[in-house]
């Protein structure tokens, strides 16, 4: 597996938003199958226990990036990693709702830090990272997505509008980057045994038993045994296969059938 996967992705992979819950366990499964990590979140001391723990249990290599991923400059650090090391697979894990209320309840500014991270970051670094592996033919974008992507609701509107977003990106992505051996797929997940989510059941009196959390382990090892079945990964497997919001075989056939109706409208 060690060979087959960094024959495909090259031996660096960056993990942003890598700090803990579903980022790190990516981050284990790349050095799992011999990829060195480069990782990438604001909290500088956890990364550097991550990248000692991804050292000492696999004989890789990691670095720590601590970076914003809402600043404006966070695109262009990303990409300065590129200019470090040889990257060839990128997981854009950084991406949950840090408001939480109604829209008007909350000033514009915490929605726009939203908005900087989980749609700027994410387009200028699907543009650089998709221009340098295009260039390359080979490569792989991951971008962790969630079932909100497929509808609004109260207390979530950016960040449903910013899922659905890089949903429809990287399925784009997918159509466009495929012809040059680059991988792209959105991941959509539900509720994630996460610290964060943890942390929320805890103040709500929830017992985390209770509620059907994935674990972020299997998702990382499906994700990337998955992310050449793109664009769409839907993680619970209980999707219908006929309902064309959900599934990923009709997901992959609308993005097809639209790609062909672009190509003769542009010629």
């Amino acid at each position: 597996m060690k060979a087959d996967f960094t024959d495909l992705y090259g031996s660096w992979a960056v993990v942003a938003g890598a700090s803990d819950g579903l980022g790190a366990e990516f981050a284990r499964e790349l050095a799992r199958r011999g990829m060195n990590c480069a990782l990438v979140a604001r909290r500088s001391a956890r990364l550097a226990e991550l990248a000692e723990e991804l050292r000492r249990d696999f004989g890789v290599d990691a670095e720590c990036y601590p970076i914003d991923l809402a600043a404006a400059d966070a695109g262009a650090r990303l990409e300065a990693i590129a200019d470090a090391v040889d990257v060839g697979l990128v997981i854009f894990n950084a991406g949950g709702d840090t408001v939480g209320t109604a829209f008007v309840a909350s000033e514009l500014d915490a929605w726009q830090a939203l908005i900087r991270r989980n749609i700027d970051t994410l387009t200028e670094g699907c543009h650089r990272f998709g221009a340098r592996f295009s260039a390359r033919g080979r490569g792989g974008i991951i971008v962790v997505g969630s079932d909100a992507a497929f509808g609004g609701g109260g207390r979530l509107s950016i960040y449903t509008a910013s899922k659905a977003y890089a949903l429809n990106l990287a399925e784009s992505l997918w159509a466009e980057l495929r012809p040059a051996g680059v991988d792209v797929a959105y991941l959509v997940i539900g509720s994630t045994d996460t610290p964060k989510m943890r942390k929320v059941l805890a103040e709500r009196g929830i017992a985390p038993e209770s509620v059907n959390l994935a674990a972020p382990a299997a998702i990382a090892r499906w994700a990337l045994d998955g992310i050449g079945a793109g664009p769409t990964l839907v993680f619970d497997g209980a999707t219908d296969p006929a309902n064309p919001l959900v599934s990923p075989v009709l997901r992959r056939a609308r993005v097809e059938h639209t790609t062909k109706l672009m190509d003769f409208f542009y010629g």
